[in-house]
């Protein structure tokens, strides 16, 4: 009986941290998508979430590592939103569904979005890096099957921009979703950064036979 309330009592206080730990992360998200990290200060922290200085410290090190954590969060959660869709076996088609996706997740989850690109951290995360990577292995697909017009580098940092430039538009207010010129953006990349499959195709048949 003695060793069930023991359990029983560290399982409560598992929880109540847990809480803590939610509470505060989602103050800080709130404050950086507002302000970015001159908004986030331990005083502020405290005040929203109704905690004192040493229990940040204690759950989370310091103010850096919990801003770090916040926009890591973010992150992967954008990377398990956007891979729970089915893709196609066509790389440049997996491109150009990940602009959409991109710009849905955007509008979806807003505070999300001004957290991981409206107001960057000082150096990016691991969790960053690691997303970005993942564009940079679909834009390096289409270049594998010889339909990439640009070095894969230069072609995914120009694809991002694209994307990140209707998005920032459209989470700030500016334009819609449905607006064609949405559209025209991302076809307009598209065309820009790759070649039709049947002048891959036609260009590889070339080379075999030169």
């Amino acid at each position: 009986m003695a060793a069930a309330a023991v359990v029983s009592g560290a399982a409560r206080r598992d929880r109540a941290a847990e809480a803590t730990r939610r509470r505060i992360l989602a103050v800080v998200e709130k404050l950086l998508a507002s302000g970015g990290e001159p908004a986030v200060s331990i005083r502020e922290i405290c005040l929203r979430a109704a905690v004192t200085p040493p229990t940040i410290y204690h759950h989370f090190g310091d103010k850096q590592a919990l801003i770090e954590r916040v926009v890591s969060d973010c992150f992967l959660e954008f990377d398990r939103s956007v891979s729970r869709r089915r893709v196609s076996a066509d790389p440049v088609e997996v491109l150009r569904n990940g602009f959409d996706r991109y710009v849905a997740y955007g509008l979806q989850h807003p505070s999300h979005y001004r957290v991981m690109f409206q107001h960057p951290t000082r150096t990016p995360t691991a969790a960053g890096v690691a997303s970005y990577n993942k564009l940079r292995t679909a834009v390096a697909a289409i270049a594998a099957v010889g339909r990439l017009r640009a070095p894969v580098d230069e072609a995914a940092f120009a694809f991002w921009s694209a994307a990140h430039g209707v998005t920032s538009l459209l989470v700030s207010g500016v334009g819609r979703r449905n607006d064609p010129a949405v559209a025209l953006v991302r076809d307009a990349m598209i065309t820009g950064l790759t070649v039709p499959a049947s002048t891959a195709s036609k260009q590889s048949t070339k080379r075999r036979s030169s």
